[in-house]
């Protein structure tokens, strides 16, 4: 293990010193990301030479994180300007108002504050810009977020002195597919290969060491609810749920306080108490309407469509999954509407309208197979050709059986071979 640290170690100072890339995205799951954050709060307190600005805050949405990213970074702008008072220098200036506009899209906002960060920073010192989130729930936000710093098409002057790390997921990674069939040589790709069980025993080391800040300490205690969680145990999990829980209350942040109670319904779900699930999710709801966030929303009604799915309460379903599946929309995520067309269909098929469910599966086959998303697509055909069964359809139900078949074989149309 320690030689894989040492080698992260050394693939992120060359980074941070190299001059000819600007971004590195890292690919790893939730817990293993702590690590590069660890690696770069070590390389601040040890570096003159470079600014760091670390940001391992969950992503439940990416105008949460933003808004995190932003409270962050004051913080951390009133304890440099107080160093330059020290020293007889002016502040700061304050940052501009296309940093402050909600109204502006995330990306836009991102490199306002780029550009102004860039402009402000004493010296020609790199400043890196640590964009990791530990818990990345809105992907396809966050991927839209942070396509200014993918340098799609040249590197912009205004980048010149930053050095951005990004993050993408192991499981169903994202960015570096996109840069991989791009071949974007502009931006580089790391793969955090670590070992969980190391991982996990440092997520417990972080999260009992009172010397360091809170909220650190509450985001691996959070972290390790979902280890918990991916082994089995719920009990623990919840627990450790219930304490993030009291103390994003206690602090006032409500995106995670959705994050925790979202979590923790996945939790009960998956351990078959699909009641008390559906009373977190709806609990969440309550929260994140207030926030009027369309992400936490769109999380909150889809597993409470999901739990009502699992009671036979279809018809609740029907419009929880309806909300899930216009959320997305909105949102430009078609992996999360995928997923949510099919649930739907299940829910209209269940209540007997069986022209409306197959017009559903349809539309989230098509978008499956448009996006790339052979195993949804997959999953849609085998319910086609079951309903067909039931009804007698024989031909369609062949029909959607070839297809499927095609697609284990890399020939669906529209599709794209694994």
């Amino acid at each position: 293990m320690q030689r894989e640290i040492d080698r992260l170690t050394d693939s992120l100072r060359q980074f941070v010193t190299q001059p000819n890339y600007p971004t590195l995205v890292l690919v790893g799951t939730d817990a293993g990301v702590v690590f590069p954050h660890r690696i770069l709060a070590a390389f601040d307190r040890q570096d003159d030479d470079a600014y760091y600005l670390l940001f391992p805050q969950p992503c439940p949405s990416p105008e949460q994180y933003f808004e995190q990213v932003l409270a962050a970074l004051r913080s951390q702008l009133e304890i440099f300007d107080q160093e330059l008072g020290a020293r007889s220098l002016p502040p700061l200036e304050r940052l501009p108002l296309d940093v402050e506009d909600r109204r502006q899209p995330v990306a836009r906002r991102l490199e306002a504050l780029v550009r102004h960060i860039g402009k402000q920073m004493p010296s020609d010192s790199p400043i890196v810009w640590a964009l990791v989130p530990g818990e990345l729930g809105d992907v396809a936000g966050y991927r839209a977020m942070v396509e200014p710093l993918l340098a799609l098409e040249r590197v912009p002057p205004w980048m010149d002195r930053h050095r951005f790390l990004l993050r993408d997921r192991r499981e169903a990674p994202t960015l570096a597919p996109e840069l991989h069939a791009a071949r974007n040589d502009r931006v580089l790709v790391l793969d955090l290969d670590l070992d969980q069980a190391r991982v996990t025993s440092s997520l417990a080391e972080t999260a009992a060491d009172r010397s360091l800040p809170a909220d650190e300490r509450m985001l691996a205690f959070f972290q390790l609810g979902g280890v918990d969680m991916a082994l089995g145990r719920h009990a623990l999990a919840l627990e450790k749920y219930g304490v993030a829980f009291n103390y994003y209350q206690s602090t006032s942040n409500r995106p995670l306080q959705v994050l925790c109670l979202t979590s923790a319904g996945d939790t009960l779900r998956q351990s078959g108490d699909s009641k008390a699930a559906l009373e977190r999710y709806q609990q969440s709801l309550a929260l994140s309407v207030e926030e009027q966030s369309a992400p936490l929303i769109r999380t909150g009604v889809h597993g409470a469509g999901l739990c009502c799915l699992d009671l036979g309460r279809d018809a609740e379903a029907e419009g929880y999954l309806e909300h899930s599946n216009q959320l997305a929309g909105k949102l430009n995520d078609p992996f999360a509407k995928a997923e949510a067309l099919e649930q739907l269909g299940v829910a209209r098929y269940r209540q007997r309208k069986v022209p409306d469910a197959v017009d559903t599966w349809l539309a989230g086959k098509g978008l499956a197979l448009k996006f790339g998303d052979e195993r949804r697509a997959a999953s849609i055909l085998d319910r086609l050709a079951q309903a067909c069964d039931e009804q007698g359809l024989t031909d369609r139900a062949d029909a959607f059986r070839r297809e499927r078949a095609g697609l284990d074989a890399g020939a669906a149309p529209g599709g794209h071979a694994a």
